[in-house]
């Protein structure tokens, strides 16, 4: 009997102790994992793979604010092959090892710590520390950045701060370049999808196109490989179950869901969540069947603790306001109700500038000139469109326009306006516009007490779904001896953009892409196949990704389910995806493993002809003008994220990584432009490089025949002329 009572005093403190354990485990696991986002310089717009930094010059890059809360570092990557460059965040020197001889390939990878009170982010760089007077000489060389270098941080959800409270422009500019957006697990309901792909085509033209998550289901298959699951909480038959750490884990139970959750699996991260009853009760019933397993008295109140403070999403009455900013696990996320997309669609109609950088001659100097006094910095605590601009030379400043379009209309009409300081009075300013690379304006500046305003209007061939702004100014430097300079001067600079509706026309006959991206912009129709409600994430990301390059309003447009082989007939200006239209042909196909125009095999394509390619054709349908998307070869095709589709064309083939291919009426590539590197006049100068030579041609050719005509008329007379006189 004595032997008896301390087997079962034994047991009794081995389970006491499994408890304990079981309990700290799973209150370590409540403080989440750890996961970095990114927001980098080719994200925010900055075009090209790199920037080149002259000797002499000091060039500065303007990251998005971010809470001071955050852990965060800068990653700064540059060609090896080259002089040392001199860095400085926020006007700090930042000491970086020297670059030793490398291959040209070859690249500089530094990570620079960012002061944890400060939230703006301002990285500097030029060839090497500036000279202490203006007569010693400037260091020889140039440097680049790559448009790779990116913020690096890791977003809690202990940190709301008031910056991201409230649904914004800032607060988008926060979220990193590759934002989550979850949904319920499918099928989705009708109004769910409406919800998402409005918010979705927000967030793309502030720059954040989202990648779609759904709520894993039972019967999914998820990656455990990188999931981190205490030995103890092998106990609980979810947590047991998600410890195979394979590539492909069949979720069992909904148990497993909800140990999903806790653990902050990469396929439950979420940046903004569209919330629906479907989705509250999937979570609900995920943590209950979780829940349910759970028979520690002390495990269970930790769990009820993490299930109402990071999971509030799980009570039917957690979301209070259209939009609202609370816990996703371990991580901040925006929480947007469904038929709330106006509310986030609201800041997409709402233009401002959002600094890029700014470059300028001559104003390499030192740390400790850097610390108070950048190129470029906000004017007014209450406008974006107002900047000061302080550089002794030459200068440059570029800016992201934010939305690209304003209520899907498209920029039609740019100005700046400069307020020069007297002292360049007599240095004869030169002021300069251009959109996306596209020379606009150019003009002669005064200085003075007045501003100065150069305005010019947006060609349509200019636009891109990143609208970048460049200003610049040309200007002498300041008169001054090597003793005595003059104060840098200070230009003020305002911006201005102006968004204009399409008039109420008709389109012509054959509208090309040109004539119908202005007035998709307006009231249109997004028709997509009703299976899109089950196959989401293929399904939501197509049509936000067509709906941002065909300029689709997320306001006025309306959302149409195609039943399956059932005819879609449209009623206005539409944008349709993989349905059927009464009277339309698809003009290109396949032919064995070749894309066919007509059934005529296209040459001289960019890529691998049955990889991923799609289509896209201006076409009519019951006297309704529009775009038609539809797959080549697999039919779950996706849509590569690419700029808005303005060409003078009416066909175009979308590649698999984001290539643009023009096909003419004959069927032949007009060009094959990459957008993210040939710039939005590649097609002009394409078209120029072919028709230069055949103009020229034909005018030889008409010198020629007309030479010869005069030499047979003379030639004729003067014939005449001696048969009349002979006698």
């Amino acid at each position: 009997m004595p032997w008896g009572f301390g087997g079962m005093a034994l047991l009794l403190t081995g389970t006491l102790a499994q408890a304990s354990t079981l309990s700290n485990d799973l209150q370590l696991l409540t403080q989440g994992q750890r996961f970095e986002r990114r927001i980098s310089l080719a994200t925010m717009g900055m075009p090209g793979n790199a920037v080149n930094v002259p000797a002499g010059s000091l060039q500065e890059f303007y990251f998005p604010a971010h809470p001071s809360q955050l852990s965060r570092s800068l990653q700064v990557v540059a060609p090896a092959n080259q002089p040392a460059p001199a860095f400085t965040l926020n006007g700090a020197a930042q000491p970086v090892q020297a670059a030793t001889p490398a291959q040209p390939d070859q690249l500089l990878r530094t990570s620079l710590p960012l002061n944890p009170a400060a939230t703006a982010t301002r990285l500097g760089m030029q060839v090497a520390p500036a000279p202490q007077t203006a007569c010693d000489a400037r260091p020889a060389g140039a440097v680049a950045l790559k448009s790779a270098s990116y913020l690096s941080y890791y977003p809690v959800a202990a940190s709301l701060p008031p910056l991201e409270q409230a649904w914004s422009a800032q607060a988008v500019a926060a979220l990193p370049e590759q934002p989550f957006l979850m949904v319920a697990a499918p099928p989705l309901s009708a109004e769910a999808f409406d919800t998402a792909w409005r918010v979705g085509v927000a967030m793309a033209r502030l720059g954040r196109p989202a990648s779609i998550h759904t709520l894993p289901r039972v019967g999914d298959k998820v990656d455990t490989r990188a999931l981190s699951i205490p030995p103890s909480l092998a106990a609980l038959r979810a947590f047991a179950g998600l410890s195979d750490a394979k590539e492909q884990h069949t979720i069992e139970d909904p148990a497993e869901i909800g140990a999903l959750l806790m653990l902050d699996a990469g396929s439950t991260l979420a940046d903004v969540v569209v919330v629906d009853r479907q989705l509250q009760s999937q979570i609900a019933q995920a943590l209950d069947a979780l829940h349910n397993q759970i028979t520690d008295a002390d495990a269970l109140a930790v769990f009820q603790r993490w299930r109402d403070q990071k999971m509030p999403l799980a009570r039917e009455a957690a979301l209070s306001a259209p939009v609202a900013r609370m816990a996703f696990g371990a991580h901040p996320a925006w929480a947007v109700a469904v038929g709330s997309a106006a509310q986030v669609a609201a800041i997409s109609d709402k233009p401002g500038w959002l600094a890029l950088s700014a470059v300028a001659d001559g104003a390499a100097r030192l740390p400790e000139q850097q610390a108070n006094h950048p190129i470029l910095r906000p004017d007014s605590p209450t406008s974006s469109s107002q900047f000061a601009v302080q550089a002794p030379e030459n200068w440059s400043a570029s800016f992201a326009l934010l939305p690209p379009t304003g209520a899907s209309h498209t920029p039609t009409h740019v100005s700046a306006s400069f307020l020069i300081p007297a002292q360049t009075k007599s240095q004869y300013p030169v002021g300069a516009l251009r959109w996306n690379g596209v020379l606009l304006a150019a003009s002669r500046l005064s200085a003075g007490s007045e501003r100065d305003t150069l305005s010019a209007d947006i060609p349509v061939y200019a636009l891109s779904d990143i609208n970048l702004l460049q200003v610049s100014l040309e200007q002498n430097a300041p008169e001054g001896d090597c003793k005595q300079a003059l104060t840098v001067p200070t230009t003020a600079l305002q911006l201005d953009v102006r968004f204009d509706a399409p008039r109420q026309t008709a389109l012509p006959r054959n509208p090309t892409f040109a004539d119908l991206i202005p007035h998709l912009g307006l009231s249109a129709e997004l028709a997509v196949p009703r299976d899109y409600l089950v196959h989401v994430r293929p399904g939501l990301s197509n049509a936000i990704r067509m709906a941002v390059a065909a300029n689709l309003s997320a306001h006025s447009a309306q959302l149409v389910l195609v039943e399956k082989n059932q005819p879609y007939t449209p009623a206005r200006t539409f944008v349709a995806l993989d349905v059927a239209l009464p009277g339309t042909n698809r003009s290109v196909n396949l032919l064995g493993d070749r894309v066919a125009f007509r059934d005529r095999s296209i040459d001289d394509l960019p890529w691998k002809p049955t990889t991923d390619v799609s289509a896209v054709q201006a076409v009519t349908a019951g006297h309704q003008a529009g775009l038609l998307w539809y797959p080549m070869g697999e039919a779950r095709a996706a849509i590569k994220p690419t700029g808005l589709l303005v060409n003078h064309g009416q066909l175009a083939l979308l590649g698999p990584n984001s290539e643009v291919a023009w096909i003419n009426a004959s069927g032949s590539v007009v060009h094959a432009s990459d957008a993210n590197t040939a710039g939005p006049m590649y097609e002009w100068r394409s078209l120029f490089s072919w028709g230069v030579p055949v103009t020229l041609g034909a005018l030889i050719l008409f010198i020629l025949l007309l030479a010869a005509a005069t030499f047979a008329a003379r030639r004729a007379r003067n014939k005449t002329t001696h048969t009349e006189g002979s006698p």
